[in-house]
C-alpha cells in the first residue's frame, strides 16, 4: 500500500468521528480480538516481544484473548496502521515514534540527534519517567494511547562510502521517514532526503536509488542492509524507539481487569525486546564484519563536529512544529536526561 503522510485536517476530523463511533460500537460488542500490527519481518526484536504480548493476552485466564501479531505491513503501510487504530479497524500497533509525528508533532522529539543518553541503563530510566509520560500523553487526542516506548537500538548510518566528516554528508541521497525532524537532520548535512516505505529500502539501495540509511546493527542485519552497503558508521546518533500503542476506543471499553492485564503484557514487552535486540545486534555486527562490511568508529571530536551541526536546527525546527507546550515538554525531557 502506498505510504501517505498523515496530515490533512479534514482527514483528522473524519479521523475523529470515527473514532467516536467505534467507541459507540466498542461499548455493544464483545472486546476478545487483539490485532498487533508493525512492518518489519518475523523475528525481529518488535516481533517477538510482540508476540510475548498476543501470548500473554490469549493465556490469560482473567481476560483471554484471540490474539494475533501481523508482521511485515500484512495490514497496511504505516499510515495505514495509524489509520485503522483510529478508527477501531486494529487494536494495537508497534511503529516507531517517527511516523507519528504527521500528526502529533510532539513525537519528534524522539527524532532528535546526539540528544538522548548513549548509556542504554540510563535511556531506559528515562523512558520510564513522568516527563515521558507527559510526552506520551499527547497523542490520546488522536484517540491513541501510547502505552510504552519499546527501545530497539541506537541508529547508525550505514553507506557506500565513509561518512565522518559533516562534509561527508553533503550531496547523499538517503532515505528518511516521515518526520519532519528528520528531514532537517539531514538537510542540515546537506543530504536529500528521500521518503518512502521501509519494504522499499533494500531495493532502493541495491539499484543506487538512494545510498544510506539510518537504523540501529539490529534492523540493518534482519532487513539485508549490509548486503548492498560498505560501510557501517558507529555514530549512535540516535534511538529507534518504537511506541506501543492501542486504539483509545477499544481499550477505553476493556474491563480493569483485561487493562491491566495489558499494560502488564506491554511492560514485560519491553525488557523482551531490549534483551532481543542486545542479542541480535551482536550477532548482526559479526555477521556484517564477515560479510566484509567496514566498521567506521568515530571519535570524540567528529561526534561533536555532527551534533553541533544537525542538533541546533533540528530543536530550532521542533520548536516552530509544537510552541509553548513542545518547549515545556522539551524543558521536561531535558529535565531528566540532565541537560
Amino acid at each position: 500500500m502506498k505510504n501517505k503522510k498523515f496530515t490533512a485536517t479534514s482527514r483528522m476530523k473524519k479521523a475523529g468521528l470515527a473514532v467516536a463511533m467505534a467507541g459507540i460500537a466498542y461499548s455493544v460488542s464483545a472486546q476478545a480480538v487483539l490485532k498487533i500490527a508493525h512492518v518489519v519481518p518475523e523475528g525481529d526484536p518488535r516481533d517477538v516481544a510482540a508476540r510475548h504480548v498476543a501470548d500473554y493476552m490469549s493465556s490469560s485466564e482473567t481476560c483471554q484473548m484471540q490474539a494475533n501479531v501481523y508482521p511485515n505491513a500484512q495490514l497496511g503501510g504505516t499510515t495505514d496502521l495509524i489509520e485503522g487504530m483510529q478508527i477501531g479497524a486494529i487494536e494495537a500497533v508497534v511503529l516507531p515514534a517517527s511516523f507519528l509525528v504527521g500528526f502529533q508533532p510532539m513525537m519528534g522529539l524522539f527524532d532528535f540527534p546526539f540528544f538522548w543518553p548513549t548509556d542504554l541503563s540510563k535511556l531506559l530510566e528515562v523512558h520510564k519517567s513522568d516527563a515521558m509520560e507527559a510526552l506520551l500523553n499527547t497523542t490520546e487526542r488522536q484517540g491513541i494511547y501510547s502505552k510504552a516506548v519499546w527501545h530497539t537500538g541506537y541508529k547508525q548510518w550505514t553507506a557506500n562510502s565513509e561518512l565522518v566528516e559533516p562534509s561527508d554528508y553533503d550531496g547523499i541521497r538517503a532515505r528518511v521517514m516521515p518526520s519532519d525532524i528528520l528531514i532537517t537532520q539531514q538537510k542540515a548535512l546537506g543530504m536529500t532526503p528521500v521518503n518512502m516505505p521501509f519494504p522499499e529500502t533494500y531495493s532502493a539501495l541495491q539499484s543506487g536509488a538512494i545510498s544510506a540509511q539510518e537504523n540501529p546493527i539490529s534492523t540493518s542485519f534482519v532487513m539485508g542492509f549490509y548486503e548492498v552497503q560498505d560501510y557501517l558508521i558507529m555514530t549512535n546518533h540516535g534511538n529507534l524507539d518504537q511506541i506501543f500503542m492501542v486504539s483509545k476506543a477499544w481499550y477505553d471499553n476493556l474491563s480493569n481487569a483485561c487493562q491491566m492485564e495489558l499494560d502488564t503484557a506491554i511492560e514485560e514487552g519491553r525488557q523482551i525486546v531490549v534483551d532481543e535486540t542486545l542479542a541480535l545486534e551482536e550477532r548482526g555486527l559479526q555477521a556484517m564484519i564477515d560479510q566484509g562490511t567496514k566498521v567506521v568508529e568515530l571519535d570524540d571530536k567528529q561526534i561533536q563536529a555532527l551534533r553541533d551541526t544537525t542538533l541546533p536546527p533540528v530543536r530550532e525546527r521542533f520548536l516552530e512544529m509544537t510552541g509553548t507546550e513542545g518547549a515545556a515538554i522539551l524543558e521536561g525531557i531535558e529535565g531528566e536526561i540532565g541537560l
